[in-house]
């Protein structure tokens, strides 16, 4: 992503939604808290106050995007309805971000492994892009309608 997109980004996805302007509260066992905080290996996409955004390490299609809140948050099961706009904030981030690598959200299949499928306690929703292109293990893995994984269905940019 070019040095103007990224400030751009940063600019149109500023928030404190997750934070709320507060310390990061992390975990020092955690493999995403890590990655956050620079001690681990990542390729980080994108970055802000309130989230983090890199690549998964086993990808399901061409583009295979985590988006985490940098305060550690349990895992899906422990989203309460108060915390459904960090959700959302998750998603908008990781949809500007595969936009600006010219995805399509119809092609897309973004959700949560829902306890015990997931193997990282840290809250981190799955964006994959093309869906069309998952390889069969992976359609498997990531099935909508599962027991196992969690589909996200918010709003579009473009719905009012």
């Amino acid at each position: 992503m070019a040095e103007s997109d990224n400030q751009q980004l940063q600019e149109e996805l500023k928030s404190d939604i997750v934070t709320h302007g507060e310390e990061l509260q992390l975990d020092e066992h955690c493999i995403f808290c890590k990655i956050i905080q620079g001690k681990a290996p990542a390729t980080i996409l994108f970055k802000n106050s309130e989230v983090t955004v890199f690549y998964d390490i086993h990808p399901a299609s061409k583009e295979h995007l985590l988006i985490v809140p940098n305060c550690h948050h349990g895992n899906p099961k422990s989203v309460k309805k108060e915390d459904l706009p960090i959700v959302e904030y998750m998603h908008k981030v990781g949809r500007r971000i595969l936009e600006t690598k010219g995805a399509t959200m119809e092609n897309t299949r973004s959700g949560f492994h829902w306890p015990p499928f997931n193997t990282v306690q840290h809250l981190h929703l799955h964006m994959i892009y093309p869906e069309d292109e998952m390889r069969f293990v992976a359609r498997l893995q990531y099935k909508l309608k599962s027991a196992w994984f969690i589909t996200v269905s918010l709003p579009s940019s473009t719905d009012p």
